[in-house]
């Protein structure tokens, strides 16, 4: 969820750059974007007590997927 809204902020900024004619507006976006997109966490709960696999094995066999 928290993605999503700091998309749209960083997609707002990105559109309202272009219609107010001020660059530094963009640029902002362009760094909550940034933020975005590296604050994005994908946790993987995995209760240990009854699995054998912890939480970077689960982790490693999601990426492969990808």
């Amino acid at each position: 969820m928290k993605l999503l809204l700091l998309m749209s902020v960083a997609v707002g900024c990105v559109v309202l750059s272009f219609l107010w004619r001020e660059p530094w507006i963009g640029g902002v976006g362009l760094l909550v974007a940034f933020v975005a997109m590296f604050t994005d966490r994908d946790d993987v709960r995995v209760d240990e007590k009854r699995s054998y696999e912890t939480e970077k094995s689960v982790r490693n066999m999601r990426s492969r997927h990808r």
